[in-house]
């Protein structure tokens, strides 16, 4: 069965390749892709909603901290 990241992963590759050919800096991809997702979310979600998942994602940033559910 193929996942949503089996048809994502490629295409993103793809993305990341071209913007190098390009030289277009990673920062102004990083926008480009989060303005992208924003306007997916925005057909379904609410803006509380979205609001939400970033900051969840914020507080998850530092991939040497663990999760609150983890236990030490």
């Amino acid at each position: 069965m193929t996942s949503a990241r089996d048809i994502i992963t490629p295409h993103m590759d793809a993305i990341l390749e071209e913007a190098r050919a390009l030289q277009i800096p990673n920062d102004v991809l990083g926008r480009i892709l989060l303005e992208q997702v924003l306007r997916i979310w925005r057909e379904s979600r609410s803006l509380d909603d979205i609001r939400e998942e970033l900051e969840a994602t914020i507080e998850h940033l530092d991939p040497n901290e663990d999760f609150a559910f983890m236990r030490p």
